[in-house]
């Protein structure tokens, strides 16, 4: 299955509300890839599409930043043959807000049918492609340390060397990769 990677528009609404509903079936929330890190607060916990995505344009547009906010862009991962959505993505333009350098440039977050089937690595590799529009050089993502499934993921494309780093009661994995090939 080929997948593609286009940022978030107005006409969204139907198919990002319906890869919530089925976070919700399973008693689980959309954890990354809604610029939640940057914005302070969930998908869940807008009233509605509009007004979720009115802060995510901002975001994009680096608008109205406020303290401790940078750059950050939300993706749509679709399915190439049916444009159906396999994960949100979120690329963040730089590290400077708290823990940035911990948290990274990437957040993801596959709907709860699409996991477990290989989608994270394919994933990965269309956002180091998407990472390279914004002014990175050195590109960094991290999981839970708890969380294999992400790190094996990770491993694929950046290696197996990382940093453990405590943040907020738990510790995180951090990978880095420089993108710019130097010549």
């Amino acid at each position: 299955m080929e997948l593609y990677a286009r940022p978030v528009t107005i006409f969204d609404e139907e198919i990002v509300n319906d890869f919530a509903r089925e976070h919700y079936a399973v008693q689980d929330s959309i954890q990354a890839g809604d610029c939640s890190l940057i914005l302070g607060k969930t998908y869940n916990d807008y009233e509605n599409f509009y007004d979720w995505l009115k802060d995510v344009e901002k975001l994009d547009q680096e608008e109205d930043l406020k303290k401790g906010q940078v750059g950050c862009t939300t993706y749509l991962v679709l399915t190439k043959e049916e444009d159906y959505l396999i994960a949100l993505l979120d690329i963040r333009h730089s590290l400077k807000f708290p823990h940035g350098e911990v948290y990274g440039h990437i957040g993801i977050d596959i709907r709860p049918t699409e996991r477990k089937k290989g989608h994270y690595k394919e994933i990965l590799k269309l956002s180091l492609e998407l990472v390279k529009e914004y002014e990175i050089e050195k590109i960094v993502i991290a999981c839970e340390y708890s969380n294999i499934p992400s790190k094996k993921g990770i491993e694929h494309i950046f290696g197996k060397e990382y940093q453990t780093i405590p943040v907020e009661g738990t510790y995180y994995l951090v990978f880095e990769k420089n993108i710019r090939e130097k010549e």
